[in-house]
């Protein structure tokens, strides 16, 4: 069966303390949400439904480039469960699956939610949850298990008993559903809770109410269920973002000095037996082909460096333009 996805962006992201929504703050120079968006394609899902609602023709403006992407306006922010309904005039009906996940989660990888989907599949389920076991669940809803360890439910942290805010399993927030049911089974769901909210979560008691197949895989790890709610998780998104970029380049022929100390975005092509120096900044669409040198304290943006070229320490280079500025104060 096909599977399509539902991408939740529809906030106003307060938190950031920003006009610019909080799905397109950019991380390594490429925009929160789209990080969700591309991990969906890499999964094999071509058909995404982007639910807005804030400055949702600002969100529309940025992600123009995209191919089968389709929006759907939540004009009241009423709860998760509330966000994925308006999408049943456009997925109603269809046979399938969906992959459900927020637009601020940037960090799952493609081995987690391809192995998500695996489960999911394989198990016949008609709603699989992804959780993650973490030190410190503070903040996140908790997944409720029997004492065979069967999942009945999931707790959000604000209507949570104490007991319940022990629990170290959390929700991921990104859920796959089955589409015979999916709708049927919000309906199900009511808003009698602390924030007056219609939670996505509560589909699992709706689905095991019914007797329906459901189960959470604790399979993503712990940096993975980070979701981006302030600078500060921006931040530290970013950071794991590039470590993971800058491993990935070393892992297929480039030498970083000092790796921690280099920016590189992913819009970065670098090629065999290159080295980077430290201090050295790389954005845009930069080239730079085989056995390049690049000296430390460079910046190159959107420019081209040629096979076995060496890049003099201290070098600018934006659209192919460079200037040299030298230790001495001289240019």
């Amino acid at each position: 069966m096909p599977i399509y996805g539902i991408v939740l962006a529809a906030g106003k992201g307060t938190r950031m303390k920003s006009d610019l929504p909080k799905v397109l703050h950019k991380l390594l120079g490429k925009p929160l949400i789209a990080y969700v968006i591309d991990l969906l394609k890499d999964v094999g899902i071509s058909s995404i439904y982007l639910v807005l609602g804030h400055k949702a023709e600002k969100v529309k403006q940025h992600l123009n480039s995209y191919d089968n992407l389709f929006y759907v306006i939540q004009k009241e922010q009423l709860g998760t469960a509330h966000a994925v309904f308006c999408c049943k005039d456009n997925l109603e009906g269809i046979s399938g699956h969906c992959l459900i996940m927020c637009g601020d989660t940037p960090l799952f990888t493609k081995e987690t939610i391809s192995l998500f989907l695996k489960k999911h599949l394989e198990n016949e389920l008609v709603v699989s949850i992804l959780s993650s076991i973490i030190s410190n669940p503070t903040g996140y809803g908790r997944i409720l298990r029997d004492e065979n360890g069967n999942l009945i439910g999931i707790r959000e942290e604000k209507d949570a008993t104490a007991s319940e805010k022990q629990i170290n399993e959390i929700n991921t927030g990104c859920y796959i559903i089955n589409l015979k049911y999916l709708f049927s089974l919000l309906d199900d769901i009511d808003c009698n809770n602390v924030q007056g909210e219609y939670y996505l979560t509560d589909i699992v008691a709706s689905a095991i109410k019914r007797k329906l197949k459901v189960d959470a895989f604790p399979i993503a790890n712990e940096i993975e269920a980070v979701g981006i709610n302030s600078r500060q998780q921006l931040a530290f998104a970013e950071s794991v973002l590039l470590k993971r970029l800058r491993e990935n380049f070393m892992a297929n022929g480039v030498t970083f000095s000092m790796p921690s100390t280099t920016y590189v975005e992913p819009s970065v092509s670098i090629g065999n037996d290159v080295f980077i120096g430290p201090h050295s900044i790389l954005k845009g669409k930069v080239v730079i082909k085989d056995k390049a040198y690049i000296s430390g304290l460079c910046y190159l943006e959107d420019s081209v460096v040629d096979k076995k070229e060496i890049i003099k320490p201290g070098s600018i280079i934006i659209n192919g333009k460079r200037k040299e500025y030298y230790f001495n104060g001289q240019s």
